[in-house]
């Protein structure tokens, strides 16, 4: 049963993750909160955010412009 109050609850944690820190204002703003959150390090978050970003990429074609900066966050 999907949670009422997490529209992501059945998607894939690193897809959860990728979104957090998208909605959660980018990168600069949440990430290490999200990591913390999650007990992950800042690397370990930065792998989960590419991983979600190539599915994407591979799955589009390409990325929206508000996914975009996560995965650039997350390849550098």
């Amino acid at each position: 049963m999907t949670d009422s109050l997490n529209p992501y609850a059945d998607w894939p944690l690193h897809h959860q993750l990728f979104v957090k820190v998208r909605d959660g204002g980018g990168p600069a703003q949440v990430a290490h909160g999200v990591a913390e959150l999650h007990g992950i390090t800042l690397d370990e978050l930065k792998a989960e955010c590419r991983k979600t970003g190539e599915e994407w990429l591979a799955r589009d074609g390409a990325l929206d412009a508000i996914n975009q900066p996560v995965y650039a966050w997350a390849c550098c």
